[in-house]
């Protein structure tokens, strides 16, 4: 179990824990406490999950602008 986050270095070696693909970014379920590997798809879906669950206003938005992010982060 993985109680800490991962390093920028540590997450890219890394694979998705929900599909298996090289990890990107991380996540930490408070009720488990584990930290746990994601990569960029599943952290787009689970991010656009989350914010229409918790009603976030203009969640549309802020998921186009993330994905734009996300895909900028991708190609460094």
């Amino acid at each position: 179990m993985r109680t800490k986050p991962y390093t920028a270095i540590g997450i890219r070696r890394m694979r998705c824990a929900r599909c298996g693909k090289p990890a990107s970014a991380q996540w930490n379920i408070c009720a488990d406490g584990e930290w746990r590997p994601i990569c960029s798809e599943c952290d787009i879906e689970l991010n656009d999950l989350v914010l229409r669950w918790m009603k976030i206003k203009d969640a549309t938005a802020k998921m186009k602008a993330y994905r734009v992010h996300r895909a900028r982060d991708s190609e460094i």
